[in-house]
């Protein structure tokens, strides 16, 4: 739960007591209608209605003190899917069950644990894979940030699990995932970072590819992110399977790759020309006069694969230059 925005809804004196037993560990805030008393920390509402849903796109985590079918009917109109809601928690108003109620493979089962042992309840834990003890494959993707693609598969695959259908996994990366180390003959899941024409198989993309970018001075956002699609195009890659994109030191204060890094939701990464020197197999000295490195984009890649395979050695999309290495390998 750390560093997670984490709001609680309560409508009684019996859920307010509640509430505090749980802010005595977490930062929340705590949404009241009044007759569960006041605090320093709770906001008012007159009705609840229409807050549900901000809170449920504000909060990581909403918990609402309350009958669960109360829960349900609030904030069944807002629901997209479970891999884009935030999870929801319901507390009976004495206490005694904590329920996940959305998002139990995404952190609410666990929080339901945590909850329940801070106010001495017990969890009501019901997702299929927690109930049999089999592994849940939202929990690893979450576990190993992995993105999923062919999405549709992904009930039929976990029901052969839960099941003990053997099923198939083929990993063409070098990330270790202990809970996939499975081999049969039946559905088949693929962790790759290259894009599937296979329509079969459900596709687990982790994060293993670390982008090296060399940038003129007057190269913008959209000439990177431009520079940055055109090579995952090109190459086959997809985009989630960005782990971090790296330069030269210099370029540190620039903002448009901050934001990419942002919208790619992956690290950056800076490195001081020494550094890329060292790890330099060519050498420029157009760069080096410009930066005091003689490359920027193939070596700040390599130093953050740590020593991976290079995949894409360089590619010159205008004045960006790319380079890309999968991680660890």
């Amino acid at each position: 739960m750390n560093g997670k925005k984490l709001a609680i809804v309560v409508i009684t004196e019996n859920g307010m007591n509640i509430s505090k037993k749980i802010t005595s560990k977490y930062p929340v805030d705590i949404f009241t209608n009044g007759r569960g008393g006041s605090t320093g920390t709770t906001i008012n509402f007159i009705s609840l209605q229409p807050i549900i849903k901000e809170l449920l796109e504000k909060y990581d985590t909403t918990i609402f003190i309350m009958a669960l079918g109360a829960v349900v009917r609030l904030i069944s109109p807002y629901l997209k899917d479970k891999f884009t809601d935030n999870t929801v928690l319901s507390i009976d108003d004495s206490g005694k069950f904590v329920i996940p109620v959305i998002g139990g493979h995404h952190g609410a089962n666990d929080m339901a644990r945590e909850i329940a042992e801070i106010i001495d309840a017990i969890p009501v834990i019901t997702t299929a894979s927690d109930v049999t003890g089999v592994i849940s494959l939202e929990s690893i993707a979450e576990k190993y940030s992995m993105a999923f693609k062919n999405i549709e598969n992904l009930n039929k695959i976990s029901g052969d699990i839960v099941n003990g259908i053997p099923i198939n996994v083929i990993n063409k990366t070098c990330l270790d995932i202990p809970e996939l180390n499975i081999s049969g003959d039946g559905n088949r899941i693929m962790i790759t970072y290259e894009e599937q024409d296979n329509r079969d198989s459900l596709i687990m993309v982790p994060r293993v590819l670390d982008l090296g970018i060399g940038f003129s001075t007057d190269a913008s956002y959209t000439d990177m992110k431009i520079a940055i699609n055109t090579v995952m195009e090109k190459y086959g890659f997809y985009s989630e399977a960005i782990r971090s994109i790296s330069t030269i030191n210099i370029k540190e204060g620039n903002m448009g790759l901050k934001q990419i890094a942002t919208d790619l939701k992956c690290s950056v990464n800076y490195y001081t020309p020494e550094m890329l020197n060292e790890n330099s197999k060519n050498l420029s000295e157009v760069v080096y006069r410009a930066t005091g490195a003689y490359s920027v984009a193939n070596p700040s890649a390599r130093i953050s694969s740590s020593g991976g395979k290079e995949l894409v050695a360089k590619e010159i999309i205008n004045n960006v230059t790319i380079s890309v290495f999968l991680h660890g390998c």
